[in-house]
């Protein structure tokens, strides 16, 4: 069984292990990959598309 997410667990050291682990691949690679599967998911087509991720 899981264990559930505490408030002691969000803390700023697990929080900057993810953040390190994202930033080393790139958080735009990883922004279009979440994207380009949300569009097939979900059968957004593709005519065009703009890219903003702020």
């Amino acid at each position: 069984m899981a264990e559930e997410i505490q408030a002691e667990h969000l803390n700023d050291e697990p929080l900057g292990r993810v953040l390190d682990k994202l930033y080393d691949p790139g958080l735009t690679e990883i922004f279009i990959q979440v994207a380009l599967s949300a569009t097939d998911r979900f059968g957004v087509k593709m005519d065009s598309f703009h890219l903003d991720s702020s």
